[in-house]
């Protein structure tokens, strides 16, 4: 608990009367104090200390302030002081001067201080190692990425284009997603499942035979066994897997259906939809994109999520026919 210490003052400084918390505070005995001119005062600040004494002697109030004093052995000491018109007595006007000990809550609010600057420096560690962390996760996804790039030029194209229209979508329909890292992951690593399929069939120009068609229905699946041992990609596997999945539940690999399908997979087969439908492939040109978007509405319900294909009709157009028509 903080002492307080009180002492009575003539106008000149001098003390009059010296209590024990005085004592206990200050160090000086009431022998060693009593007629002294303000003993625990430094030279240096007594006229101050005296000037508001003669004005509380005069009757003006004087808020109370931090100031710095001395022990009866030198140390320094912390306090707060106040000072009181007490009234005249047979040797003149007295005033009461009030000092707390506040040097305790003073060393307890420096270590709050310093507590609260390391735990500062601390996060700010954590976040710096957080950041370097999560660009090295981004590297990572991007090597990968790569890996599919060089399997298959075409889909590197398609890789980057399905990721900016998936955004532009997953902004207006999740917003509170949108910006989660493994979400733009998903989108770049949807097809990293064919990297385990053939380049004859991979790469074959024409339509593909029941049987290949069968072999290239297993890259969400692979692609799901790729990323299955990597951590801070469990939620971007919700893409790769079921990217293909249907609205109606007529989709693959496990025929999910509704709200069954996770949400960013249902964005993502809008996005890679308009992708589809506006790319030159060798066999056919690309359509425009309001043809693409006419589809996928009158799709809606059955191969796709009614809010997702309705959110792509709302989409500013300008800003989809910007990433189609960039190839990249």
């Amino acid at each position: 608990m903080l002492e307080t210490a009180v002492c009575e003052l003539d106008t000149r400084g001098c003390v009059r009367r010296w209590g024990a918390a005085a004592e206990r505070v200050f160090g000086f005995t009431e022998d060693e104090a009593v007629g002294r001119l303000l003993p625990m005062v430094p030279f240096d600040l007594r006229d101050e200390i005296l000037e508001r004494v003669r004005a509380a002697a005069d009757g003006e109030s004087a808020s109370e302030h931090s100031t710095v004093w001395c022990r009866n052995d030198g140390s320094p000491l912390e306090v707060a002081v106040s000072v009181a018109h007490l009234g005249r007595n047979g040797n003149g006007p007295t005033v009461a001067l009030i000092a707390r000990d506040i040097s305790e809550r003073r060393l307890e609010q420096a270590q709050l201080e310093a507590y609260a600057k390391d735990v500062r420096e601390s996060f700010g560690r954590e976040l710096l190692r957080a950041r370097e962390l999560e660009r090295s996760y981004f590297h990572t996804v991007r090597a990968l990425a790569a890996a599919v790039e060089a399997k298959d030029g075409y889909t590197g194209a398609h890789i980057q284009r399905v990721h900016a229209i998936g955004l532009l979508l997953a902004r207006a329909i999740a917003p509170g997603e949108a910006d989660d890292p493994q979400l733009a992951y998903g989108f770049l690593l949807h097809d990293i499942g064919k990297l385990s399929v053939p380049d004859a069939v991979l790469k074959k120009p024409g339509p593909l035979t029941d049987s290949e068609w069968l072999l290239m229905r297993t890259h969400p699946e692979a692609g799901a066994r790729i990323l299955d041992a990597v951590p801070f990609l469990d939620r971007a596997v919700d893409v790769v897997l079921h990217h293909h999945e249907r609205w109606d539940g007529r989709g693959y690999p496990a025929g999910l259906e509704e709200d069954g399908i996770p949400l960013w997979a249902r964005i993502f087969a809008v996005a890679d939809t308009v992708d589809a439908i506006t790319s030159d492939r060798p066999y056919r040109k690309g359509r425009p994109l309001e043809q693409a978007v006419t589809e996928i509405v009158a799709r809606a319900g059955t191969q796709f999520d009614p809010d997702c294909a309705t959110a792509l009709g709302d989409l500013d157009h300008g800003a989809v026919r910007a990433v189609v028509a960039s190839g990249s």
